[in-house]
């Protein structure tokens, strides 16, 4: 090997043995690296995104081991019931397709839906409230950190906080 300064900076310059056994060295690391043993984690990582879809789980249980989906592509076969996460989110594909750039779940509404937690609705599973809902009588709902018992359908959606709609619709719990 030949050191060369200029401008204070070394430069190096190789000969072709070097250049030669340096290739070689790099292809013998790959061959190892090909012929190791795979880890657990390792097998494990690329199993589970391509069985997760085949077990038969809830849309809660589905939420909490979100992160084992696969990840939405462009150019793949989806079909129905199929689940990807995309943005952070988990969704539901209910049309099958072949997923195009432009189509990603937040873009194509007919193609996915968004699988968010479910609420019983009940004092210990209260709904939480967001505005912009309707409220079904007998029902419990919750904002902030209050519970309110719906009293009275509201049929279309309330916008207002639910401490405002206290005697009108719900009452706290």
């Amino acid at each position: 090997m030949i050191i060369k300064t200029k401008n204070g900076k070394r430069e190096y310059e190789y000969t072709e043995d070097e250049l030669a056994l340096m290739e070689a060295d790099a292809r013998r690391v790959k061959l190892e690296e090909a012929r190791r043993p795979l880890t657990e984690s390792e097998v494990l990582a690329m199993l589970i995104p391509q069985q997760i879809n085949t077990l038969d789980v809830d849309d809660n249980t589905a939420l909490r081991m979100k992160d084992f989906y696969p990840e939405w592509a462009a150019d793949t076969a989806y079909t129905t019931g199929f689940k990807v996460k995309h943005g952070g989110k988990l969704w539901r594909v209910i049309q099958a397709h072949t997923s195009l750039t432009g189509w990603e779940p937040e873009n194509a509404a007919s193609l996915y839906e968004q699988i968010n937690e479910t609420h019983s609705g009940t004092i210990d599973d209260p709904i939480p409230y967001s505005g912009n809902m309707a409220l079904t009588a007998g029902l419990y709902y919750m904002q902030g950190w209050e519970i309110y018992l719906c009293t009275r359908d509201t049929v279309s959606p309330v916008y207002h906080p639910l401490s405002e709609l206290v005697g009108l619709y719900v009452e706290k719990a």
